[in-house]
């Protein structure tokens, strides 16, 4: 009996050995893989060519954090990417403004005016820093949102009164500009949940987007816990609907239309906020932008 029992220990004893040795094997093959993987800009995954669960399972949870330190690089990249253009457009956009009105006040200070051209010149400056001014108040107002220093007074809010409200603030300026508004706004009241306050700004920026950009035709619709904003435009297909959004973006390179592009990327952070979200699409010459609220 003893000679079996030597003899049984020392098989299991080999066993113990040889499945040592070969943990041993992947656990080397599945560090030079890594090693080759950390130094090399490559989407390579380790391979489960293993006779051990434990060591597959743990080679697929390095493969799902090399997935997402991969797209996190990207992300990175991305996001680098977008804050050095919005570092230059937002330096253009201070500087613009203010050199314009520095070069009339300088020709209001040297020349012999008429009446007419220093009221001329004086309206331009108005106009350019009141154009400085919308562009600090939005950086300032965006800055507060992502570092959440805004408060939400989340309670039952009429969407329907909001939205009348709205284009009743709009109106002048789209009438102006030649737009056929149509409206479709139940005369019930549809309640939602949100904040009055960020609700309006939403609603603002969204039609203060439709007239600078947009034209001829506006059709606003309200249903359920759904506001849709609809407008025709020129040039949709050079706008990236994925990126619409996003902080700064714009399709005007050369920053011609005066917009900061944070105007659409506060809306959609303040629809988020509160619970409800911001998306967009677009059909031909038509741009929708959709806001769904939280439902009481």
């Amino acid at each position: 009996m003893a000679v079996i029992a030597c003899i049984i220990l020392g098989i299991l004893l080999a066993a113990c050995l040889l499945r040592l040795s070969l943990l041993k094997r992947d656990v080397r093959q599945l560090n030079n893989k890594l090693s080759g993987i950390a130094y090399t800009d490559t989407n390579a995954r380790l391979g489960t060519n293993t006779f051990d669960q434990s060591v597959a399972d743990l080679i697929q949870s390095i493969n799902a954090m090399l997935k997402k330190n991969r797209r996190d690089y990207f992300e990175a990249r991305r996001t680098e990417a977008v804050l050095k253009r919005a570092i230059t457009n937002t330096s253009h956009d201070l500087r613009t403004p203010l050199t314009a009105a520095r070069g009339y006040l300088q020709m209001l200070e040297s020349s012999e005016l008429d009446a007419e051209t220093r009221a001329r010149y004086i309206a331009i400056i108005r106009r350019r820093l009141d154009s400085l001014g919308v562009l600090m108040s939005d950086l300032f107002e965006f800055a507060r949102i992502i570092e959440g220093n805004t408060t939400f007074d989340i309670q039952e809010v009429n969407v329907a009164n909001a939205l009348r409200d709205a284009l009743s603030e709009a109106y002048a300026e789209l009438e102006g500009k030649g737009f056929t508004v149509e409206a479709d706004i139940p005369d019930v009241p549809v309640i939602c949940r949100c904040d009055e306050d960020a609700l309006r700004r939403v609603l603002q920026n969204l039609l203060k987007n439709v007239c600078v950009h947009g034209k001829a035709y506006l059709r606003v619709r309200l249903f359920e816990n759904k506001i849709e904003i609809s407008n025709k435009a020129d040039g949709l297909d050079k706008i990236d609907i994925a990126h619409m959004f996003e902080r700064f973006y714009t399709s005007d390179a050369s920053r011609s239309n005066k917009s900061t592009g944070l105007g659409l990327a506060i809306a959609k952070e303040l629809a988020e906020r509160m619970g409800g979200r911001l998306s967009a699409s677009r059909e031909g010459d038509v741009l929708m932008m959709q806001v769904v609220l939280p439902q009481v």
